[in-house]
């Protein structure tokens, strides 16, 4: 377990000790440095709390994004995972360990900053092209963003690979199932509509509208599901609808207030 304490972190937001709070995330982040292959749940209550802070704090955010640039040097020289090794680690825990390129990704998401991100996976893509294929998937949103559509292009691929797979799922799977069902049609869904909204982009950020028109046009007509062609066209329009429709039908199973658009 991590050291850091939610409720001290709530009791100290909501006095507004500010700088006491930043003092406790740091503190976290570095307990979890010390940790055997931590795991992703060893920092989600933190980072979310920094993240909420960062907006209100100036201080938290140039903090924020001086442990960006921690984690930019230790992936830099070699080490891809944050904590220390274990020479007894799991296969099951061997997934769960935090990905130091995701952290960045997510730092780079609070902070706005696409750019960072960009110019590192550059770096990646020059000393270790196949770490920079690794990471490309996740790196690809903000290297649109950052307007880099030729590097974009390179790394891609083709964003209608997983048509297949999600008309396959549509024949067996709801949409969105009771839960606690795991809602696999709507992620596969939301993957594939990401990759296709990725190469709009692109080919947009090129000059050719006619070729994205196309590719929308491709993936509407391509699925064969009315329900996932409604679901696709929405995301394309507002991106992260599939995510908010999960959230809030999690939040009304639980009778939790959903929150408004």
């Amino acid at each position: 377990m991590t050291a850091f304490d939610v409720k001290l972190a709530n009791e100290l937001h909501e006095q507004g000790r500010f700088d006491e709070l930043l003092a406790l995330l740091r503190h976290s982040f570095a307990a979890v440095e010390r940790m055997p292959e931590p795991a992703w749940p060893d920092l989600f209550m933190a980072m979310l709390e920094w993240k909420q802070l960062a907006e209100e704090h100036g201080p938290a955010r140039t903090a924020m994004a001086e442990a960006r640039d921690d984690q930019v040097r230790r992936l830099l020289a070699g080490d891809p995972h944050v904590g220390q090794r274990d020479p007894a680690l799991t296969a099951e825990r061997m997934f769960a360990r935090i990905d130091r390129f995701a952290l960045i990704v997510e730092f780079n998401e609070a902070l706005g900053d696409p750019r960072s991100t960009r110019d590192l996976f550059v770096t990646l893509d020059a000393y270790d092209p196949a770490l920079a294929r690794r990471h490309a998937w996740r790196a690809l949103p903000d290297i649109v963003a950052a307007g880099d559509f030729a590097l974009a292009d390179r790394y891609r691929g083709d964003p209608l690979k997983a048509l297949g797979m999600v008309n396959d799922a549509a024949r067996s799977l709801p949409m969105f199932p009771p839960l606690p069902g795991a809602p696999r049609l709507a992620a596969e869904l939301a993957n594939l509509v990401r990759d296709v909204a990725i190469g709009i982009a692109v080919l947009r950020g090129q000059g050719s509208e006619a070729g994205a028109a196309a590719l929308r046009d491709a993936l509407l007509a391509g699925l064969e599901s009315s329900e996932s062609k409604a679901w696709a066209a929405r995301e394309l329009d507002e991106p992260g609808a599939i995510t908010r429709e999960l959230t809030d039908r999690q939040m009304a199973a639980e009778g939790t207030p959903t929150a408004l658009p």
